[in-house]
């Protein structure tokens, strides 16, 4: 049976994997200056930068409705959902009571949602992986054994440049009070369990990077893994973090994606999410 991928905006897939037909992409909303736009692939990287600096205030996000995940979905596809972090979002919820609904009027229908655990390129890698299980001829028993252990093993790091959305938005509970108002200080913070810890910090962003660098190493990743990092307005500083993964780390498939509305709203010009 053909395979439906349905991810969230904040799975910022290419031009190139949407235009294959077999991934559909279902908006969240960027709330800018109290106007509600849908994170729907039309603005480029620099129209949502634009349009947030522009705004006094700090944006914020609103997730999909059911029905928005329900008109997503096809009885004649087996349907693979990879949703935002549930710990950071209702996206992962709205999908669920979208299924129930679904299957209720659709039997024999297939659908399983996975909680990324993640977001941006943490997202993308489990799509990635679900395409790999088609590839391989797995059954969809098999696709979401195969994706959900897949899952429980990626390693998602980042640094943020600005730290005032996720802050405005009560999104640093677990981070250091120090570094949530003072701009030199860079945490390193990593995705643990869906939800988003501390684990270093330096002054400036390039010696956060470097500590950023020293956790990969030390978590001794296989370098077979694929490695997907999403840069906002980070793209020079992205393709040197590439450069030194693949020359002096081994990884061979590092790629880089540029953020959407929603990623680009909470990562803010500068920051650097890496997903392996």
């Amino acid at each position: 049976m053909a395979i439906k991928i349905i991810g969230d905006s904040c799975c910022d897939f290419t031009k190139l994997e949407m235009r294959k037909g077999n991934i559909v992409r279902v908006p969240m909303s960027v709330i800018i200056g109290g106007v509600e736009y849908r994170d729907d692939g039309r603005k480029t990287q620099e129209e949502w930068i634009r349009m947030i600096k522009d705004d006094p205030g700090y944006p914020k996000s609103a997730c999909p409705s059911p029905d928005d995940f329900y008109n997503a979905y096809d009885e004649n596809c087996d349907n693979y959902v990879v949703t935002l972090s549930s710990k950071l979002s209702g996206v992962y919820n709205s999908a669920m009571v979208a299924k129930e609904m679904f299957e209720e009027e659709h039997e024999g229908v297939r659908i399983h949602v996975f909680d990324s655990k993640s977001a941006a390129a943490g997202e993308h890698v489990l799509c990635e992986k679900i395409l790999e299980c088609e590839a391989a001829g797995c059954s969809f028993e098999e696709t979401v054994e195969k994706v959900e252990a897949y899952r429980d093993e990626v390693f998602t790091i980042f640094v943020l440049d600005d730290l005032e959305t996720f802050k405005r938005n009560g999104r640093l509970k677990g981070i250091k009070a120090v570094v949530a108002t003072t701009m030199k200080v860079k945490p390193v913070l990593v995705g643990e369990d869906g939800e988003i810890k501390q684990i270093d910090q330096a002054i400036g962003m390039n010696r956060a990077i470097n500590r950023m660098l020293y956790h990969i190493e030390k978590a001794g990743i296989d370098p077979s893994r694929k490695v997907r990092i999403t840069q906002c307005d980070s793209k020079e500083l992205c393709l040197k973090i590439a450069k030194i993964l693949t020359e002096r780390f081994g990884f061979t498939d590092v790629k880089i994606l540029n953020a959407g509305g929603i990623s680009t709203s909470y990562e803010n010009p500068g920051g650097v999410v890496i997903a392996m």
